[in-house]
């Protein structure tokens, strides 16, 4: 029998909408950073004081040990939370 490539699909996909007060922003985990919908090229930086305030509002959270970015859920079950990319246990912080 032949074996078959399989074949890859990538196709652009939807940044997730986030909100600062009035402000909506795309969160772009891959790059770290919100930028303002209205405005594009003004961006919030994760690491900076009013990005970390974003996160925590949003339930974006990053891996410690390897700077994987995701968003969750405040209703999840946070106990046993890890890392998509290496595993490790997340404790991820909410303002709530």
């Amino acid at each position: 029998m032949a074996k078959t490539k399989q074949e890859v699909f990538t196709s652009p996909w939807a940044l997730p909408i986030v909100r600062d007060g009035a402000t909506k922003y795309f969160a772009d985990l891959r790059l770290r950073e919100f930028r303002n919908i209205s405005y594009p090229h003004n961006y919030i930086g994760f690491d900076s004081e009013q990005g970390r305030s974003i996160c925590r509002q949003n339930g974006i959270i990053i891996c410690p040990h390897c700077g994987t970015s995701v968003i969750i859920s405040p209703s999840l079950d946070i106990g046993k939370l890890r890392c998509v990319k290496c595993f490790s246990l997340l404790v991820p912080v909410f303002d709530i």
